[in-house]
């Protein structure tokens, strides 16, 4: 857009002094003069983008619960713990026996 605003006005300020000088008319530099001063401030004006306000998703932090160590009963009165292996599942489970 503001290079058709310019070469419409150039167009006319060539136009414009060889219409006036034609017709006897020999002060025709004002129009040139307001034509090139407005081309000038378009082009010269600056322009910038409305501001763009970003906003950062908001950090979530994970905070993990506290761990509770339990602190292993004491054996009752005449039994002890041993690793007895299951043959069912073929894992090794703790039981309380007598002591010998």
């Amino acid at each position: 857009m503001k290079k058709i605003l310019a070469i419409i006005a150039l167009v006319l300020a060539v136009i414009t002094p060889a219409q006036a000088w034609h017709s006897g008319y020999h002060n025709g530099w004002i129009a040139p003069f307001v034509v090139g001063g407005a081309v000038g401030y378009a082009i010269a004006r600056p322009y910038y983008y409305p501001p763009y306000y970003y906003a950062p998703p908001p950090q979530v932090v994970y905070v993990q619960p506290p761990v509770y160590i339990q602190q292993p009963n004491p054996a009752p009165e005449g039994l002890h713990q041993i690793s007895m292996l299951d043959g069912t599942c073929n894992c090794y489970k703790t039981v309380w026996v007598p002591n010998q």
